[in-house]
C-alpha cells in the first residue's frame, strides 16, 4: 500500500527503489572491478620485480661466465706465447750452431789442408 497522494507518485516511488537496488549493484561490481584491476596491477608489478630480479641475475651470470672466459683465453695465450719463444730460442740456437760448425769446418779446410 502506497501512502502517495496520486497513483503516479506510487508508481515514481517502486521505479526510484529499484533504481536505487540497481545503483547499489552498479556500484558493487564498479568496486569489485577496481579491486579486481588493483590486485591485477599489483601482480604485474611483481611480475615485473620478478622479471627484473631474474634478467639481473642473468646478466651477472653471463658476466661471470664471460670473464671465466676470457681468463681461460689469456692464460692460453701466455702459455702459446711461451712455446712460440721456445720454438723461436731452439731455432735460433740450432740455426748458430749449423753456422758455427760451418765456420769450424771452413776453419779446418783454410787452415789445416
Amino acid at each position: 500500500m502506497c501512502m502517495r497522494a496520486t497513483e503516479e507518485g506510487c508508481v515514481l516511488a517502486a521505479q526510484q527503489n529499484e533504481l536505487k537496488e540497481r545503483v547499489s549493484v552498479l556500484e558493487r561490481d564498479v568496486a569489485n572491478i577496481r579491486a579486481e584491476t588493483q590486485a591485477g596491477f599489483k601482480q604485474g608489478a611483481e611480475t615485473m620485480r620478478e622479471i627484473n630480479t631474474s634478467v639481473a641475475n642473468l646478466a651477472h651470470d653471463f658476466a661471470q661466465r664471460f670473464n671465466n672466459m676470457e681468463a681461460t683465453v689469456v692464460s692460453e695465450k701466455v702459455e702459446w706465447g711461451k712455446t712460440l719463444r721456445k720454438i723461436a730460442l731452439w731455432s735460433a740456437m740450432v740455426l748458430l750452431s749449423g753456422c758455427a760448425v760451418a765456420m769450424g769446418v771452413t776453419i779446418y779446410k783454410n787452415f789445416f789442408h
